[in-house]
């Protein structure tokens, strides 16, 4: 299992690196663990406002509902799976499937346990996948499921908008704000897929690779064509994998006692999608989430039951930490077939010419 960690806190030292003044990296480093005591810190903070044993009896309450609430935290993983698979056409078959195993698995517990973790997490995916299918195609592909992803949280914070609007106006503060997010996705999401028709973001992993791995070999440029395809259906699975996620919080609002409605469900999703976006650059949301919930206790018919509300982001945090810690297991017992499992030189430089 310590090698799982050592994987992943490199790839995060690889991903967050300056490549200007090895003084920035300290400082990003003591900037970030103390953002983490900061978001402890409120987390405490909420806790003893609302109360700690009562927080504590609701998750007690919500224990039974965790099977299902960790199912379909499993199922959001695979569609990032089936997604990739879809961007990368044919050429997935290319890559072993101890490669796909070990490469989800870290990328979900970096997402999970660091700040700006799914981007950290795709970096990652890519270096391991370009061993199989070079890096420009590699990078290419986890930057269009980055576009992808940010694309499907846009539609999933527009339909939160419109059912927050339903209820309660378009001045609503949680509904100006699931506004914001949609344009914030759209341009972050249309910036990647900017980058991608310059060919940087293949350079750029080249560069790192060459640098982190000495004596690594070029790899061959990619067509145009390949370079500027849309993620369309990529696109559309996350869109799934963010409707599971939808209902994921409406189990969880019914599993703390709320009502379960379509539109309550698209509420409790709004929410987290405003307190992921403004809480990226800590571990999990640490605090911001939980802040987020507490905040728009009253949305969700908790205004005099503040614990309920924090609950939610407990019940989250409970599977996500689980699923991340089963994945770091993962990750060490597939280190071996990852490694050496995958396609021969020789396959490689035929689909290079290809």
């Amino acid at each position: 299992m310590g090698s799982a960690h050592a994987v992943v806190k490199r790839a995060a030292t690889v991903a967050a690196a300056s490549p200007w003044r090895p003084g920035w990296s300290l400082l990003g480093r003591l900037g970030r663990v103390a953002l983490a005591i900061g978001g402890l810190a409120l987390v405490a903070y909420l806790v003893t406002n609302a109360g700690a044993g009562r927080v504590a009896a609701v998750l007690l309450q919500a224990g039974r509902w965790l099977p299902i609430i960790f199912a379909l935290e499993v199922f959001q993983m695979g569609t990032d799976v089936l997604a990739l698979r879809s961007i990368l056409e044919g050429r997935w078959r290319q890559i072993p499937l101890a490669t796909w195993v070990r490469s989800s698995a870290i990328s979900y517990a970096m997402m999970t346990l660091l700040p700006a973790g799914r981007a950290a997490g795709e970096v990652t995916r890519a270096t391991l996948f370009s061993v199989h299918i070079g890096t420009p195609r590699a990078a290419t592909a986890g930057t269009c499921l980055q576009a992808a992803y940010l694309s499907a949280n846009g539609m999933l914070s527009l339909a939160a908008c419109l059912a927050v609007a339903s209820r309660f106006g378009l001045r609503a503060p949680l509904a100006m704000l699931l506004a914001g997010n949609v344009v914030f996705q759209a341009i972050i999401a249309g910036s990647l897929l900017a980058i991608l028709r310059a060919a940087r973001i293949g350079r750029w992993l080249d560069r790192t690779r060459r640098r982190f791995v000495p004596g690594a070999e070029d790899s061959p440029a990619l067509e145009t064509g390949e370079r500027r395809r849309i993620p369309w259906r990529a696109a559309l699975v996350c869109s799934v994998g963010r409707a599971a996620q939808t209902l994921q919080y409406g189990v969880i609002l019914y599993a703390v006692g709320g009502t379960l409605t379509a539109r309550n469900a698209f509420i409790t999703h709004g929410i987290h999608l405003v307190g992921a976006t403004l809480g990226d650059m800590l571990p999990n949301q640490l605090g911001v989430t939980d802040g987020a919930y507490r905040a728009f206790a009253t949305d969700l018919g908790f205004a005099g039951e503040p614990a309920r509300a924090l609950s939610i982001a407990f019940v989250v945090r409970i599977a996500q930490l689980s699923l991340a810690a089963i994945c770091v297991v993962v990750a060490s017992l597939t280190r071996h077939g990852a490694s050496h499992g995958g396609a021969s030189p020789g396959s490689l430089r035929a689909d290079a010419r290809s």
